[in-house]
């Protein structure tokens, strides 16, 4: 439970700075209202104003046990009563006692400091609404920003498992079929079953793994893809084809990882599988108003 004026030392002398700031206003006053000399003026001003700036860095620690949240509104009054009531004893008792001693022989200022215990008082309460308020604001902000990292953190994550949702969706029939096609190839072409198994084990390898950035340049997916397809096209032959049309500059473009890959298999599952005829899968994709629109259609009529 870090103090926030601890945590960023620029709060810390933006702190420092205003109390030194209310301590010449009081010695302002002193000075010139009440006509105390320059010694004494200084005294009285910096001594009660930098000792309520000391109890005030304590005043965070006690709140943070006495948020709304964790208590009903009486008892919430009660805390910030007694809360207040101690710092006052123990602000008025150390700066009198002090200035009693340092300015003993002075019978007209003590005279004074006596006297003006009541507004010293009202004083004292009211900075003490002050700094309440201030970092009570500070928790609301601070609450704030975590519940904003905290929705980040579970956007990243959604996100994160999505993209493990696409890779974990490869199509089991799709391994299934490319074995039994490769077990097929061994015994009638052993140099294409060769060059299947090398093709399904890069598709595989580039499938399950994970970059740190889930993504991927639109060049490194899309020959992936072809992967995928030239896998396909030892089952199907010439009744599968495909064509790319891609803008040089879509190449380098990041996209997320696999996220195409389930449109080739629909592609090639409502089009191929139940079509008689050759099927091309057509692929175009071009940059435009800085987005990147990518197209994959084919050439299935269902009839």
């Amino acid at each position: 439970m870090e103090h926030p004026f601890f945590r960023n030392l620029k709060f810390l002398a933006i702190y420092a700075g205003l109390w030194m700031l209310i301590s010449g206003i009081h010695f302002a006053i002193l000075l010139s209202y009440y006509q105390f000399s320059i010694a004494t003026a200084l005294l009285d001003g910096f001594t009660f104003n930098l000792t309520f700036s000391v109890l005030g860095i304590a005043i965070w620690y006690a709140m943070k046990y006495s948020e709304p949240k964790k208590f009903k509104i009486i008892n919430y009054i009660i805390n910030h009563l007694t809360i207040s009531t101690v710092i006052m004893i123990i602000w008025l008792s150390s700066s009198m006692s002090l200035l009693s001693i340092w300015l003993s022989d002075n019978s007209d200022y003590l005279l004074f400091l006596h006297n003006s215990i009541l507004w010293r008082i009202v004083s004292g309460m009211f900075l003490y609404l002050i700094m309440v308020l201030v970092y009570y604001l500070i928790i609301y902000y601070n609450n704030i920003q975590d519940k904003l990292n905290n929705e980040t953190k579970l956007k990243d994550i959604i996100k994160e498992s999505e993209l493990n949702l696409l890779k974990s969706q490869i199509n089991p029939h799709f391994l299934f079929n490319s074995l039994n096609s490769i077990s097929s190839l061994t015994i009638t072409d052993a140099p294409k079953a060769q060059e299947m198994i090398i093709k399904l084990s890069d598709f595989l390898r580039y499938s399950i793994s994970q970059p740190e950035n889930k993504f991927s340049s639109l060049k490194s997916e899309l020959e992936n893809i072809r992967r995928y397809i030239e896998i396909e096209q030892v089952r199907f032959g010439k009744k599968l084809n495909y064509e790319f049309s891609i803008e040089e500059e879509c190449n380098e473009k990041n996209i997320p990882i696999m996220i195409l890959q389930p449109l080739f298999e629909n592609a090639v599952k409502h089009g191929v599988y139940e079509s008689t005829a050759q099927i091309s899968i057509i692929t175009n994709c071009c940059f435009r108003d800085n987005s990147l629109i990518i197209s994959i259609t084919n050439n299935f009529e269902n009839t």
